[in-house]
């Protein structure tokens, strides 16, 4: 299943909204797809400043004795990020000339700054979260799809090969990459079923509308007490079959 979320930074709403979808998009994924223009510089990064809340988003548990739980703890629950970056100008190459990967790339982004003020501070919290929360991590550059601004304002009416051949190159290598990535959703190692995530969406949504916080260990309680109350009621009625077909 594919999952469109509303993106972030709307003008018309606030940055409690954008955490909310941003929260919701997250416990839902098991392949997250970030994507930006341009490159990834410290005003794409500011972007995703949002991530500094996540954890008073979600909870992993509402047990008062074990909110012991770091930001690693969080990178079990989250889904594997990649970073698609469109309308990519810049050369993949290292200081010494040398070509890198689009994965070497985010990476590099991700480095540490060096200093000591609050400014320097703030920008490497992101990056530490960024590397904490999410394990699997990738980036994917896409080079603008036309040179021609005219087109660019019909794009949806062009064919593929209408298209720049780097780019339409550059997007067949992005559908094969997350295509061989994607994974089934899991909660504590199980894979999810399409009833379950339902359920789990319909856990998580409800609780964001109602003003609270989302709880994964709460969610997945809810989620298996409905499936073992579901594989009673089956046995229970194949049971009331046998005993029917036997008298």
């Amino acid at each position: 299943m594919i999952i469109d979320s509303e993106g972030i930074g709307a003008l018309d709403e606030d940055t409690n909204h954008d955490s909310r979808i941003f929260s919701l998009a997250l416990l839902l994924s098991s392949f997250f797809i970030y994507n930006s223009v341009g490159s990834i510089d410290e005003n794409a990064l500011e972007n995703l400043s949002l991530i500094i809340h996540l954890t008073k988003n979600i909870q992993i548990t509402s047990d008062p004795s074990r909110q012991d739980y770091d930001e690693q703890d969080y990178s079990k629950y989250f889904p594997s990020f990649l970073w698609v970056v469109r309308d990519f100008t810049l050369q993949l190459i290292d200081q010494e000339g040398e070509s890198i990967s689009s994965k070497e790339y985010l990476e590099k982004a991700l480095v540490l700054q060096k200093g000591f003020s609050d400014g320097v501070e703030n920008k490497n919290r992101i990056r530490r979260l960024l590397t904490t929360f999410f394990n699997e991590r990738d980036c994917h550059t896409l080079v603008r799809p036309l040179t021609n601004e005219e087109e660019l304002q019909n794009l949806e009416k062009l064919e593929m090969d209408q298209l720049r051949p780097e780019f339409f190159e550059q997007v067949i290598q992005l559908r094969r990459k997350i295509l061989n990535r994607m994974k089934p959703k899991k909660i504590n190692g199980k894979n999810l079923s399409g009833m379950m995530l339902a359920g789990l969406t319909r856990t998580y949504t409800n609780t964001i509308n109602q003003g609270a916080i989302p709880n994964i260990e709460d969610a997945w309680t809810y989620i298996c007490k409905n499936e073992s109350y579901k594989a009673c009621q089956q046995s229970i009625e194949k049971y009331e079959r046998t005993v029917k077909d036997i008298l």
